[in-house]
């Protein structure tokens, strides 16, 4: 979603603040103060564990905020000012990303592309393994691309590459379309289950590290 969002966002309106701390990310709540342009905000500095959190000038964070009978967005921004005035702590924030709608169970998704096996499990057994590419990633699930038609609700496992570590998860199917310009490919939905926290945020944070370096990079 290409809008400014002073079409979006209004002063008054609660949103949320999203950041990497120490490898993994930490959501807080704050309000808009006021829309200084089409693409700044000034919103209140997030209280965290009782304590004003503080975010420093040239810090990127995401921006979530609700939006009445459509849904939740975010976007990626960077503070570019903090100020204070009458005893309240102001953050500045510009837009640097596109707005995009937040996914399904409030996890950003990230596409990218991964060479994988995918295993199928039964009764706790491995008894095929299925040559993929990812599509996208989120904290969630994954999406592949397979050549093999495979069942929804069938268990699998995958070890998912982060940085330098392979991250075992395992999933569900719970989507196996046929691509319409394809004979012989499938897109799959695979839902993450009996995931530890730990892998999880392993995975957010990975999310959130590529997301910072597409924008970077101005390739998003």
């Amino acid at each position: 979603m290409d809008k400014n969002v002073s079409s979006l966002v209004k002063a008054g309106n609660r949103i949320e603040i999203e950041i990497e701390e120490a490898g993994s990310s930490i959501r807080m709540k704050s309000d808009v103060i006021k829309v200084t342009g089409n693409n700044t905000i000034a919103v209140s500095s997030p209280i965290y564990k009782g304590k004003i959190y503080p975010i420093s000038n040239g810090s990127k964070i995401n921006i979530i905020f609700y939006k009445k009978n459509t849904g939740k967005f975010y976007f990626l921004g960077e503070v570019v000012k903090r100020d204070h005035k009458n005893n309240l702590s102001i953050l500045y924030i510009k837009k640097i990303s596109d707005i995009f709608r937040l996914q399904r169970r409030s996890y950003f998704r990230l596409s990218i592309v991964l060479n994988l096996n995918i295993d199928i499990v039964e009764n706790g057994t491995v008894i095929k393994s299925i040559p993929a590419i990812s599509k996208d990633i989120s904290g969630g699930g994954l999406r592949i691309i397979c050549k093999e038609k495979v069942k929804e609700g069938i268990l699998v496992s995958c070890n998912i590459p982060i940085d330098d570590e392979q991250v075992k998860i395992k999933g569900k199917i719970v989507r196996c379309k046929a691509i319409s310009d394809s004979i012989n490919k499938h897109d799959i939905g695979i839902e993450f289950v009996s995931i530890d926290e730990k892998i999880r945020t392993k995975i957010i944070s990975f999310i959130f590290d590529k997301q910072r370096k597409l924008i970077k990079k101005g390739l998003i």
